[in-house]
Formats: C-alpha cells, sequence, structure tokens
C-alpha cells in the first residue's frame, strides 16, 4: 500500500513538470503576421435609368507592410451592360500603402429593369478578396421636351425689333428642334437657328411702323421627333408696342475682327446716346443680321445681350455697354455658322447689323 501510493505521488509531479515545459515552449513559438491588403467600394448602391451609365469607387489598401500588384474584376452584370475599371490594376507599395479605382457601369436601352448584384473581386498572387454592392436599373424615362423664353416681356416701339432667347431642354433623346412663332397680325418673327440642334435659338419679333401700341401675347412652339414619337412642347411671352416719348435714343456699334466657321464670335459693345435732357432707362437691346453683301443672313448668328436691365443713361450721356458696368460675357455677340452647305460666297462679306432698343424717361 505505501508503495502504491509513492509511485502515484512521483506520477503527478511528472506532469507538472511536463506541463510546465509544454506551456513554456508554447509561447516562444508564435508565427509572424501575414501581409495583406483590404478592398472596399463605395457607394454600396447605385440606381440609373435604362440606357445610362453610373460609376463606383474601389479601394485597395495595404495591411502589414503588403506590397504588390492587385488586379481588378466585376461579375453579375445584367445583360447588355458593360463594366470597365480604369485603372484595371493597382500597384500598392510601402510608400503608397491606399489607391482607388473607378468601376464604370453602362447599361443599354433593353437592359432589363430589376436590381443586381455586382460581385467585385481583387486578387494579388494567392491573395483574394471580394464585396458587392448593387445596381438597380429603372425603366427608361419617356422622352420629353420642354420651351422656355427670356425675357418673358419685351417693350419697342412700332417699327423696331424685339429678341428672345428660347431655351430648349431635351430629356432622353437627341436631334433638331424646329420652332414655330404664333403672333398678331403686322408682327413678323424670325427664328435663327431653326431647327436647331443646339440648347437654345433666338426669336425677334419685328414690328411694323403702322402697329399700333399694345400689347401682343407670343405663343412659341416646338416639336422634335424622339423614339417614334412627336414630341411638342411650347412658352409664351409678350411683345409691348409702346411710342417713346421725347426723343428717340441712339444705338451704334461696330464689328471688328474676322468671321469665319469655328472662330469664336466678335463682341459687340453697343454705344448708347442718350439726347434727352432726363435720365434715360433702356429696357431693351436687340440686334439682327439684316444681310450680307453676297451671301445670306442665315449663315450668321447672333447672341443678344444678356446683362441686367434696366441700363441708365444720364441726360444727354453717351456710353459704351462696358462703360455702364456690364461685363464682356454679356455683351451681344456676332458669329459666323459652321453649314454643311458650301459658305465661299460668305468670304470677305460685309455684314449689316440693325440695332433696336427701348427705353423710358425718368
Amino acid at each position: 500500500m505505501r508503495t502504491r501510493k509513492g509511485a502515484r505521488t512521483a506520477m503527478l509531479a511528472l506532469l507538472g513538470v511536463l506541463g510546465i515545459g509544454l506551456a513554456s515552449g508554447a509561447a516562444g513559438s508564435a508565427a509572424p503576421a501575414r501581409t495583406d491588403f483590404a478592398l472596399g467600394v463605395s457607394p454600396a448602391a447605385q440606381s440609373v435609368w435604362q440606357g445610362q451609365s453610373t460609376a463606383y469607387t474601389v479601394t485597395t489598401t495595404a495591411r502589414d507592410g503588403f506590397t504588390g500588384t492587385v488586379s481588378l474584376n466585376a461579375t453579375g452584370k445584367p445583360a447588355g451592360a458593360t463594366t470597365a475599371f480604369t485603372p484595371a490594376t493597382i500597384a500598392l507599395s510601402t510608400s503608397v500603402s491606399s489607391r482607388t479605382a473607378t468601376l464604370m457601369v453602362g447599361t443599354g436601352t433593353s437592359t432589363p429593369t430589376g436590381t443586381y448584384n455586382l460581385t467585385i473581386s481583387a486578387a494579388s498572387g494567392s491573395l483574394s478578396h471580394t464585396t458587392s454592392v448593387l445596381l438597380t436599373v429603372n425603366r427608361a424615362r419617356p422622352p420629353t421636351l420642354a420651351l422656355s423664353a427670356s425675357p418673358s416681356s419685351n417693350t419697342v416701339p412700332a417699327g423696331s425689333t424685339a429678341a428672345y432667347t428660347v431655351a430648349i431642354n431635351r430629356t432622353n433623346f437627341t436631334g433638331p428642334v424646329t420652332i414655330a412663332v404664333a403672333t398678331a397680325s403686322g408682327i413678323s418673327a424670325s427664328v435663327r437657328p431653326n431647327p436647331t440642334s443646339n440648347n437654345s435659338t433666338t426669336v425677334q419679333l419685328t414690328t411694323s411702323p403702322s402697329t399700333k401700341d399694345g400689347i401682343y401675347p407670343v405663343e412659341i412652339a416646338g416639336w422634335a421627333a424622339a423614339a417614334g414619337t412627336i414630341e411638342y412642347a411650347s412658352t409664351q411671352v409678350s411683345l409691348v408696342v409702346s411710342t417713346p416719348k421725347g426723343k428717340p435714343f441712339t444705338i451704334s456699334g461696330n464689328l471688328t475682327g474676322t468671321l469665319a466657321p469655328g472662330v469664336p464670335a466678335r463682341p459687340l459693345n453697343l454705344t448708347l446716346i442718350n439726347p434727352n435732357n432726363q435720365k434715360l432707362s433702356i429696357t431693351n437691346l436687340a440686334v439682327t443680321v439684316s444681310g450680307t453683301s453676297s451671301c445670306g443672313p442665315a449663315n450668321f448668328a447672333v447672341t443678344q445681350y444678356s446683362g441686367s436691365y434696366p441700363l441708365n443713361l444720364a441726360a444727354n450721356q453717351t456710353a459704351t455697354l462696358t462703360q455702364l458696368g456690364v461685363p464682356t460675357s454679356a455683351l451681344p455677340t456676332v458669329g459666323m455658322r459652321d453649314l454643311s452647305t458650301n459658305q465661299d460666297a460668305c468670304k470677305g462679306v460685309t455684314v449689316n447689323l440693325v440695332y433696336s432698343g427701348t427705353g423710358q424717361g425718368a
């Protein structure tokens, strides 16, 4: 009995020693941290109409001293969609530990609507990471056309011209828009350019010397072929014909420089002369190409004065627009259109300009 008890005690002591040895051995053999990189994408979700594109920002960040080239890929795109990374590979180093790339996702007009899970993967050697984002494709909005005109009202004396800038807002279609103007008898309208693929055009209303004083409503309409349908839009302005009191003021200006297709339009720093012995507030200015010496006025485009009104002249004052504080960007301009027709007849021509405006005495 004594012998067995002693043996048990010795065995327990031996296990205790072995346990201590194993514990100290495990603490001394910890593995070093493995270098890696992290992957992130923002935003987590995007929404587009059919035929539109959107973008995600992909960020890779080195960890624990990682260096190397990371290749990017995307899967899960819907039918008719495209994906492209810029750049497609990212180099990380000890000096540049984080870089971004842009993932562009484009959809087609026939891409099925719905919400899709895009999987974005990044790989470098044996290391790889993935993350997911959402892409929602909505049914394409139908094409729409809208028009707006400024100013909403112009005041001119009989026998003069008023100009309006018509802004054209297209949604989900491109192409020419044709403009038509409906107004009272005795008032003629011209639209340049017409039709137009630009975002604006100019409507000029010219009164005859016999046009009676009054307020004349004017409707400006536009239409365009879009997605197999005809889109219509309209806007309304008014033309006020008013016989001025006192002496009429004078507008003059000289166009300098070369007019040619592709050459920037030339500004007109108009000179305004007030012959009255009282203050004059000018509320409208218009420039019209009335003709040229050998080619049609449709070859030329006028951008009307875009500054604020009124322009105030003191009694008997003569001043240019810039002297009245008008910035160069707001001056009227004249340029030559780049048409598909032969424009050789316009070389060296003299462009005839007509100036008109309205003012009120104090």
